[in-house]
């Protein structure tokens, strides 16, 4: 039985918590696809509170050396500098219009994940009965925030972490085209809560594991450091490979010290540089106290 006392003690931390701000088994995050409807419900994570909901930017693009999809977790999801933020914020500024026209290829973009129980996945009802990671964008973002601490809390507020007793999250998903006869795309603005019911198949013992079980989300997106994000510029974006070797071969042929010679790398970064039974129920209880007091 869910413990509302527990979970108002800690719904605060919750709800003033964005999550914390890294590759693994994708199978794991939630499939929406256009023209269905999903019902789910959020599992706050009772472990650590602060990783309830997982709130990140990544970089991403079309490599100009290979063709092929490049992708990176923005070092700006955990408060660090980063190197691909620098450069287009460079061009911006000072860049011409070639440079500018070229910088908007880089995409930068703000994401969520939250871990849910699938209710109702009319696509792949083999999830039904799951855990899943739910990654989600602005739309969703406004939704499930007011519910939590906005216009709409005073009617689902600490409901909606309930999991057992709580709101379902109704995941509308409508294809959309901003100009006639051009491609669609996906919204999700028609999605909302629900008002609270049980469900009846989740027992004390199904509930608390299912607060056992909620995903680590952020395996997902592999931390990189600012070397590794600036050689990921160079390498896609302008198309210079193999730095190092480069450098060192360089080196040998005029005799130079490798340390004098300014690589595409270096050059890149000194411009920027300048310029988420009874005994069930007690455990339950002690573990929603301690994570709710985690979140804030």
């Amino acid at each position: 039985m869910t413990n509302i006392k527990t979970l108002l003690d800690a719904f605060d931390d919750i709800k003033n918590s964005e999550g914390e701000k890294q590759e693994s088994s994708f199978k794991d995050i939630m499939k929406f696809q256009a023209g269905n409807t999903y019902l789910v419900r959020l599992i706050p994570n009772l472990a650590e509170g602060r990783k309830t909901r997982y709130h990140y930017f990544h970089h991403s693009w079309t490599s100009n050396s290979t063709g092929q999809f490049v992708t990176a977790l923005c070092p700006t999801t955990y408060g660090e500098s980063c190197p691909i933020d620098n450069y287009v914020l460079k061009i911006y500024r000072n860049g011409d219009e070639a440079e500018k026209l070229a910088n908007k290829a880089i995409s930068r973009k703000e994401n969520w994940m939250v871990n849910a129980y699938i209710v109702s996945d009319p696509v792949n009802p083999e999830n039904n009965g799951k855990i899943k990671v739910v990654r989600y964008g602005k739309e969703l973002a406004k939704i499930i925030d007011s519910a939590i601490s906005g216009e709409d809390a005073e009617e689902f507020g600490i409901k909606v972490f309930d999991v057992q007793n709580g709101c379902t999250l109704k995941i509308k998903c409508e294809a959309k085209s901003a100009v006639a006869g051009k491609s669609k795309y996906t919204t999700y603005v028609s999605s909302k809560f629900m008002s609270p019911s049980t469900l009846e198949e989740i027992t004390d013992e199904k509930l608390a594991e299912i607060h056992a079980g909620v995903i680590d989300m952020t395996k997902f997106n592999k931390k990189k450091s600012s070397a590794e994000l600036q050689r990921m510029l160079d390498e896609h974006f302008f198309c210079t490979k193999d730095v190092e070797n480069t450098e060192t071969e360089e080196a040998e042929k005029t005799e130079v010290k490798a340390s004098s010679k300014k690589t595409k790398t270096e050059e890149a970064t000194e411009s920027v540089e300048t310029s988420e039974t009874t005994d069930v129920d007690d455990d339950t209880d002690a573990k929603l106290k301690a994570l709710l007091a985690d979140l804030t």
